[in-house]
């Protein structure tokens, strides 16, 4: 079994004012926190962006999927990862989860079975989908759901088999989409 992590990075920061992946988080930027996450499983790392931001990452290991269209969802970067790179499942993360962790990572892939086509974590019934597991056999129903111009991850979900497992910690998700949105940081870090 083939697992690639996918690091989503291509969003506009609308609600940020500018890109929020690259604000420091902890002396690095922040996109920084999902990549350490999937280097410690020794996964292969795929960074979907747009042709405007991809020169500001520094990650030489990194594939790096320039979307043809920029700006238009998750789910489009997903299938656009999945068109060209080959793996039986891809770990799907957003770029502004400042708690994510290797450990969250390794504990999600644990469910993996044969019978499932998406894992995805809930916090108190919310569903996470940017915080989970996709089978490259979702990539016919992303498709059809794009064609029919239904854009959201639930679009996918709704058509696949998932198994959500309950996560306790909410911090885990936690995401910035405004600067009130930032924990605490360490000095030297930038808003």
């Amino acid at each position: 079994m083939t697992l690639t992590g996918v690091l989503l990075a291509g969003g506009k920061s609308s609600r940020y004012g500018k890109p929020k992946m690259f604000e420091r988080w902890r002396h690095e930027p922040l996109y920084m926190v999902a990549v350490h996450a999937f280097d410690a499983q020794n996964w292969p790392l795929v960074i979907a962006t747009n042709a405007a931001l991809r020169p500001h990452f520094d990650v030489p290991h990194a594939t790096f999927i320039v979307e043809q269209q920029p700006h238009e969802g998750p789910l489009y970067a997903l299938a656009q990862v999945m068109t060209q790179v080959d793996a039986a499942w891809y770990f799907v993360v957003a770029a502004d989860m400042p708690y994510l962790n290797a450990a969250f990572m390794q504990m999600l892939a644990a469910h993996i079975t044969a019978d499932i086509d998406a894992i995805i974590p809930t916090v108190n019934g919310k569903w996470q989908p940017l915080a989970g597991l996709y089978h490259r056999r979702t990539l016919q129903q992303a498709t059809q759901a794009l064609a029919h111009n239904r854009r959201s991850m639930r679009a996918l979900l709704d058509e696949v088999r998932v198994q959500f497992v309950a996560i306790d910690d909410a911090k885990l998700f936690l995401n910035i989409n405004a600067a009130a949105d930032w924990p605490q940081r360490d000095k030297g870090d930038t808003v």
